[in-house]
Formats: C-alpha cells, structure tokens, sequence
C-alpha cells in the first residue's frame, strides 16, 4: 500500500496540487492470531494486545532487558530501587518524558477502573512510593526487599502526565488515586486521542476488530523504525492467515501450523522463521486436595495424592514424538517447567524420561491399574496444536489404563474453570520473560502474598524445602545466588511433580521472502523483527 501526501503551493495567484510521493511507501501488514483487545496498555497482558501495545508505548527496560527509556538503576539500600532516565524522549504529542511521566504512570496502573484491578497490577504491589529525585532520575521505594523489581517494571508501559488532570500535587500511592482528578478513558485511548506513547510508532486507528493502522514516529529517540507504516489484522483461523500471505494480503503471519508450513514447500517466494521461545507447556495436577475435580477412582480417592501416579502419568508421555511428530520439529522437549536454555536455568537436568512399562508398574504398585477416569482439560485456541498435543496425551495416558475424557474449550471458557479450581488436572503454558523462576514462584510454592509467591497454586502443592528455597530467591540481590535458590526449587518440583512437563513452544512466522524476521523469544510479533531484504 502506498500513500501519498498531497501540498497546495500558491503563486501570484495561482494554486497547485503537488504530489509528494515516497512518505510511507514501505507498508509492513502482518496478521495475528487473535485480537487485540484494547490500546489501553493497563487493561491486558493478553500477547497480541501487548505486541501491539509495544510499538505505541515503551517501558523502562524491554522483556528481552534492552534499556529503554531507562539508561541505567541500581539499588541505592535495601528497599529503594534509583532509575536513570534516558533525556531528551518527547511523546508522540511533542511533550518531553520527565519523571513525572513514571510516576503518572504507576498511578495509572495501580489506578482500579469501575472498580477492577488493572490486568499488570500486581507487578507493582511491592511498591509504596514512586518519587522524582530529579527531572530524570526517580526512586521506587518497596515495602521489603524486592530484587526482581526491574524485571516486574517490564510491564510499566510509560504515558504521559500531561493527557490527564493532575490535581494540585501528584503523589504516588497504591490506590492509583494519587490527587488525580481525571484520567483518559478506554475510549480516549481508543480513539487515538491518549495513546500518546514514546514508540517507534504511533496510532492512526484502532477498531473494536482490534485492526489497527501505526505509523512511523520520526521524533524517536533510537535507530529509525524500519518501515514507514504498519497494517495489523487478526485472523483468528490459522488456514485463513495462510490463505491470506498466499493471497498477497499480509507479508507477515504468526503461528502457522505445520500443515500451513507444508504449503509454502517448493514457494521461494515464501519461507519461514522460528525461534524457541520462552514459553514452556505443561500439565497441573491437583496434588493437594482430598477430591481433585474430574477426577474419579472406585473410592473417591483422589490419585495425584501418590507421587508414584504423577510418575506413572509423566513416563507415559512420548515427548520426544509430540515434538517431532506434532510439533515438526519446532519444540524442545522439557526437562523442567522453565526453558532450560534460558539464562539462570539449570541446564544440566536431564530430559523427562518416557518409560510405559515402568508407567504402568507404578500405577499397579499405587492400587490404580485401570481404575482412574479423568476429564483432561485444555484450552483449545491458544497454544500451536495444542488440541492435537492434548489428544496424544489422552492416548498415552489410555495405553497405561487411565480413562480420558478430554475436554477442549475456548480459552475464554477455560480460563473461568481454571480460575474457579474446577479442574483436576489441566494443560497450560507460561511464558518467562521475567527469567527462570517466573512460572515456579507463581505456581508451586505456599502463598506468601509479602513475597508475591504461589498466587496460582493451582496445584494445591505444599513443600517445605521448595518453600524455602523460593522464599530466599525473592528477597536475593546476588543474581548467581537467586538462579541458584531458583534451580533448587526446580529440582525438588521436577521431582515431586505437582505439575507435569512437556515441552517449550517455538515461535513461528510465515512470510515472503523479501523479508527477513529476526523474532524474539517472548513470541510477541513486531514490526521491528522483520527488515526488507
């Protein structure tokens, strides 16, 4: 698509129209796998409404711990993290970013809407004081020892303090109220009128299809964007996104699926790129409760209670098959619930193993050989083939004598069981850009609100030793110790399996071939990961 923009030039009189061709002649369209849900970058962490977010707004430091509109932090004591922001930053409206923005900002996501708490709130839960030490230094003071702050301010997308009414004084506190009068509205910042960010490109139009249209910011503060302007549409059926790159109507599409991959073979006008990802998927297991929901053995026992059943379930997985076979190739088998190459993982723990007869030995010895029926729970539009991962599941647990019912439901429907603990056991996956410990210290330890540990122990999983060892990564500041502290606890969970490995998911893009896509392991799509060749 090319645009062109039309100046009126009057001389002694005489008007006319000269075409000035070349602005915005370099058009990135890509297509998305499912919606963005809003502009609104407090309102979801859902990933296709934050990849969109991320080339309006910008953070402090960037998922992949690229310094953004910070230059540098430290920890000047225990409880108050300095960050040094980056000068000379103006907002898309010609405003320049000062401290004042951060703490606006922190406003803004603490700040409960109709009375609902903000998707990103708990990242800043910690947090009890945001101050200005100068124009472009701020403190972030936290009400005990906190050392992945940084990492939690990831998702404090930076607005600008002058799109709302300030009030006499702005002062941070945890309500979000903060002496503001008035902040812009969901509709405000779908309209255009507020989303008014730092990125590399800014809004031109945002429909509730969650299409949106993105230009170049020429006031950047970085490297110039790499195209002029972007067209991003959602096409939630992954034949349809191929159809559509086929078709010539995107150059860009997320997650295709191996049969899609299969038709651009022999097609050098198309390829594909993939990158393993921080994303890791995995089964929970109710271990804790007398009665785990959809679950039934001959006396109402609940079997996840045995580990040598949770054993028996996780040897009766082929992984290395699901990713060959299903996954073609682009997974990697698990060997912990975090990816293990990723930087403070504990690269040396062995795949999990896959042993049926030695499954169905443990199974006699626990008194459950064929005598467990359970409702296998999966979101069935959120993970790549993840219906056809759940399904060779179902089938390997039936080869053990286990009765499956596999139940498949939009995430949106799934997403209320799991929150309303209604599921016994469950598929699932989690990404960490926050580092190795993120899935862990939310899902397996004790709740420990003071620490922000175990807030979706779905598990119902309680360990002493893992307890401790997550209670010490949450407050260490030596970042060897934390991986460490971290590591222990991954080791005891792999053991006692309160959940279930399976494999990481790779990122996936489709494209034409003019085009090269550098992606990034957080599986957001970008325009800035893909350059004209």
């Amino acid at each position: 698509m090319k645009y062109f923009i039309f100046k009126t030039v009057c001389l002694v009189g005489l008007c006319a129209v000269i075409l000035v061709g070349g602005a915005y002649a370099d058009t990135l369209r890509m297509a998305y796998s499912a919606a963005p849900k809003t502009v609104d970058p407090y309102k979801s962490s859902a990933s296709p409404t934050a990849s969109l977010n991320e080339h309006i707004y910008e953070a402090l430091v960037s998922r992949t711990n690229k310094k953004l509109l910070a230059t540098s932090y430290h920890w000047e004591d225990d409880t108050t993290l300095v960050v040094n922001l980056r000068k000379g930053v103006k907002f898309h409206n010609g405003a320049d970013f000062t401290a004042q923005d951060v703490i606006y900002s922190s406003c803004r996501m603490m700040y409960r809407v109709n009375d609902k708490k903000n998707m990103l709130t708990s990242a800043m839960s910690p947090v009890v004081d945001v101050v200005a030490l100068d124009d472009h230094t701020v403190a972030f003071k936290t009400v005990g020892l906190y050392p992945i702050l940084i990492q939690k301010l990831k998702s404090l997308s930076i607005l600008s303090a002058g799109d709302a009414d300030l009030g006499p004084e702005l002062k941070f506190d945890n309500t979000g109220d903060c002496g503001i009068t008035r902040y812009p509205t969901k509709a405000q910042f779908e309209s255009g009128e507020f989303a008014n960010g730092t990125g590399q490109y800014k809004l031109v139009s945002f429909a509730n299809t969650g299409d949106a249209n993105l230009v170049r910011n020429d006031q950047y503060w970085g490297e110039p964007s790499n195209w002029d302007s972007v067209e991003i549409r959602s096409v939630t059926n992954s034949g349809a996104r191929m159809a559509g790159l086929l078709a010539g109507d995107f150059d860009l599409i997320e997650n295709p699926t191996q049969e899609d991959l299969l038709s651009l073979e022999g097609n050098s006008s198309y390829s594909y790129s993939s990158l393993p990802s921080w994303r890791s998927i995995f089964l929970i297991l109710d271990v804790g409760s007398d009665v785990a929901p959809g679950v039934t053995t001959p006396d109402g026992s609940n079997p996840f209670k045995d580990i040598r059943v949770r054993k028996a379930l996780s040897l009766s997985i082929d992984r290395n098959a699901i990713v060959n076979k299903l996954m073609g190739g682009l997974a990697t088998v698990a060997s912990q619930f975090a990816p293990s190459y990723q930087e403070g993982a504990d690269s040396s723990m062995p795949d999990m193993a896959y042993d049926p007869d030695m499954a169905k030995k443990l199974l006699a010895e626990a008194g459950y050989s064929d005598s467990i029926t359970l409702d296998l729970n999966v979101p069935n539009d959120r993970y790549q083939n993840g219906t056809r991962v759940a399904q060779a599941i179902a089938q390997y647990f039936t080869r053990i004598g286990v009765k499956v019912n596999l139940k498949a439901e939009p995430w949106s429907v799934f997403r209320k069981g799991r929150s309303g603990r209604e599921f016994g056991i469950f598929m699932y996956g989690w990404g960490h850009p926050q580092g190795p410990a993120q899935m862990l210290s939310y899902a397996f330890p004790s709740r420990n609100k003071e620490l922000n540990l175990g807030g979706s122990n779905y598990s119902n999983y309680q360990n002493a030793d893992l307890d401790a060892a997550m209670e010490k990564w949450a407050v260490e500041t030596d970042e060897a110790k934390a991986f460490a502290y971290n590591q222990e606890a991954m080791r005891i969970a792999v053991e006692e399996l309160p959940g279930i490995p399976l494999y990481y998911q790779h990122s996936i893009w489709a494209h034409t071939s003019d085009i090269s896509v550098a992606g990034r392991p957080d599986e957001r799509t970008f325009a800035e990961m893909a350059t004209k060749n």
